[in-house]
């Protein structure tokens, strides 16, 4: 079951961006069930399979890869051909070497390059053009799918050091820190992810076939579901899932399952861009997200399968989470 949600404010930044483009956005939303009320919440989330869906149709839509992200198109398949010309790369960095130019000549858009400094890896990203909100998401997104497919690549997840942003601090900043399990730096002079380059050397153990099974998996979704397994984040969630509808355990209960202490816990939590009252929430949050868009429970069922007795502390929880009610979630407000 996938219950990952996307925040609403990357849905309205990727909708401006169609919108100047002259994508018919409201046909696109209504196609796809997707909430004006939930779109224009402050905190609102929507399911990220609904956000895959909403990318791959602007991208159709407007024959563009950055779905109008940024003023030069890049034709669906760049992507996809840049990694087929490197996939046969020794190594990671060879990988990375091999893909930049490939890169510049199939965008205008947008540089990459990597540097190492002190023993440190830092691929950086720069698109051409004013910083905007749909530049920012196409960096976010950008970056994020780029360690995602670099981690894959190796067979082993690459733990950042930090991802730095050339915009302000944004009001969502908590995502980024969810997308990315790493110190976040804003006001920087360039976007770029940081990791050790022990890791350029890393072997490539992917092959063609593997690529094209990896290329199915949409980038929307990518961006939203990181491979972190090994992530406190992942091992925490696994840990609390079945107790959604229920009472979670405590806090000391976890800790020791991971035989951890509490303090190191905590610790690795706030490393990682969260705590444990905070996955608890979103925990719940998500699963409501997921089974309200389903259409097939009332509300009081959903609250029942996050572990709320009463419908009004339900609504209560789900607007301090989201800023909307539970309301603009369900098909007869969404068709209304």
């Amino acid at each position: 079951m996938e219950i990952s949600t996307v925040p609403a404010v990357f849905v309205r930044a990727l909708l401006h961006g169609a919108t100047l483009k002259g994508c018919d956005i409201e046909a696109a939303l209504e196609q796809l069930d997707i909430s004006r009320e939930v779109v224009d919440g402050a905190r609102a989330r929507i399911p990220a399979a609904q956000y895959s869906a909403l990318v791959d149709l602007i991208s159709a839509e407007l024959n563009d890869e950055y779905c109008g992200l940024v003023e030069q198109p890049s034709r669906p398949g760049t992507f996809a051909l840049i990694c087929y010309a490197c996939i046969h790369a020794p190594t990671l960095g060879a990988f990375i070497e091999r893909a930049t130019p490939f890169h510049s000549v199939t965008t205008d858009c947008s540089v990459t390059s990597v540097e190492v400094v002190d023993g440190i890896a830092h691929y950086v990203f720069a698109p051409l053009g004013d910083d905007s909100e749909p530049q920012r998401l196409l960096v976010l997104s950008f970056l994020a799918i780029i360690h995602r497919l670099a981690s894959w690549l190796i067979g082993q997840n690459i733990p950042l050091e930090s991802a730095s942003f050339a915009h302000p601090r944004p009001e969502h900043a908590a995502a980024y820190n969810l997308l990315y399990r790493a110190p976040i730096h804003f006001s920087r002079n360039r976007n770029c992810i940081s990791f050790s380059a022990n890791y350029l050397d890393a072997p490539i153990v992917r092959s063609e076939a593997d690529l094209e099974a990896f290329l199915k998996i949409p980038g929307a979704q990518l961006m939203a579901s990181p491979d972190e397994r090994n992530s406190h984040v992942a091992k925490v969630t696994q840990l609390i899932k079945p107790s959604v509808a229920d009472e979670f355990p405590d806090f000391e209960w976890v800790a020791s399952q991971l035989h951890s202490t509490t303090g190191t816990l905590r610790r690795r939590l706030r490393e990682e861009g969260t705590s444990y009252q905070q996955l608890k929430d979103d925990l719940r949050r998500d699963t409501a997200i997921y089974n309200l868009n389903r259409g097939v429970m009332s509300i009081e069922e959903v609250a029942e399968s996050i572990g709320f007795s009463e419908p009004t502390s339900f609504f209560r929880a789900f607007k301090r989470w989201t800023g909307v009610t539970p309301r603009a979630y369900t098909a007869r407000e969404k068709k209304s």
